[in-house]
């Protein structure tokens, strides 16, 4: 196996490009300026997207060398809101949408249609937005929309200020939604922050930032609603049971061979690693073990392309970590550190 390229956005004004090498180490190859904070990147053939969540805008940069994670700025906009956190492509391909968290101003979700270069556009741009609030006294007092994803057609809006998750019809030719019956109400407080779905099974996943859970639903996926099956704690009871300790959430993701599913602790500093238990139609998730993450506040973690490595981004210690996945066992082996990486937030190979 060949090194491999990945990019690791972050909350300062600048991507780091890093090389994977085939026995795990870590490798810095060269760091790219931006706009303040890279949380979020999405790669599209030769094209990189990135919110600025400090600067609400949104970047488009050309990805000029794989290898080498090489890239230059081609485009700014504004994202129409404010605090930019998560990207994604509606079906068609024909528009980006932007979940404007709206840490000090706007929240909402938006719509830019790509030009024939493929870079967003504020002309004819559609924003909308989600009304309430929630009973947190300092995080809920409106809306905060922390994801917006693609899901079979459907468009599934996470807002962790109204405690909901919406599901809508898209319209990609003019960039309208509609929203299907009522919106999915989490727990009060919970603060619903990332959704994931299941790759072969009518399952969604959902992580809940303020109260440390995971909820567990069912997806029609004749009309896209999802049903409530089981919501399960991420954290240790020992930890629970500290007062000095704040805990939040922030990732989740399936192993390479879809037995487990993995939710980021960031307080705690480990990853909850779950069984997907498939005889089990109510209790999905059990817990299986807490991984240490060997740093602080590991806001984002992902699993190289080969399966075989897990890259863990720790935003407070400033390190990346690789460990090794043993699909036989599901164990992990710590690997290696990369320091000096200045608050990661997110990650992206570049040849996935």
């Amino acid at each position: 196996m060949s090194n491999q390229t990945f990019l690791v956005g972050t909350g300062i004004d600048s991507i780091y490009a890093c090389s994977l090498t085939s026995t795990g180490q870590i490798e810095l190859l060269n760091e790219t300026k931006c706009g303040k904070a890279s949380t979020w990147l999405l790669p599209r053939d030769d094209l990189l997207y990135i919110v600025n969540e400090q600067d609400d805008k949104i970047e488009t940069f050309t990805i000029d060398d794989r290898n080498q994670g090489k890239l230059t700025l081609k485009n700014t906009i504004s994202s129409k809101g404010d605090t930019p956190c998560a990207l994604d492509f509606d079906p068609s391909g024909k528009w980006l949408a932007v979940a404007n968290y709206g840490d000090k101003g706007a929240s909402n979700f938006t719509f830019f249609p790509l030009n024939d270069c493929k870079q967003p556009e504020e002309k004819g741009a559609q924003t909308n937005t989600v009304e309430g609030s929630g009973p947190h006294p300092t995080r809920q007092q409106h809306s905060y929309c922390h994801h917006a994803l693609f899901h079979q057609g459907y468009l599934y809006v996470v807002d962790l200020g109204t405690d909901t998750i919406s599901v809508y019809h898209f319209n990609d030719t003019n960039g309208e939604v509609k929203l299907i019956n009522n919106q999915i109400k989490t727990e009060a407080g919970a603060g619903p922050r990332h959704i994931i779905f299941h790759p072969t099974k009518p399952l969604a996943f959902v992580c809940n930032e303020l109260n440390s859970t995971t909820n567990v639903y069912r997806v029609d996926s004749s009309s896209g609603e999802l049903e409530y099956i089981q919501t399960i704690k991420t954290r240790r009871q020992d930890d629970e049971n500290d007062s000095s300790k704040e805990n939040y959430p922030a990732e989740l993701q399936f192993t390479p061979d879809e037995k487990y599913l993995l939710v980021s602790n960031r307080g705690d500093e480990n990853l909850v690693i779950f069984n997907l238990n498939e005889n089990n139609e109510k209790e999905i998730l059990s817990v299986k073990e807490h991984l240490d993450c060997h740093g602080s506040f590991t806001r984002y973690f992902t699993f190289d392309p080969t399966g075989k490595f897990l890259l863990i981004a720790n935003q407070k210690s400033n390190n990346l970590v690789c460990f090794s996945y043993n699909r036989d066992n599901g164990t992990y082996t710590f690997i290696s550190q990369l320091d000096n990486i200045q608050s990661p937030q997110h990650m992206i190979f570049l040849n996935k």
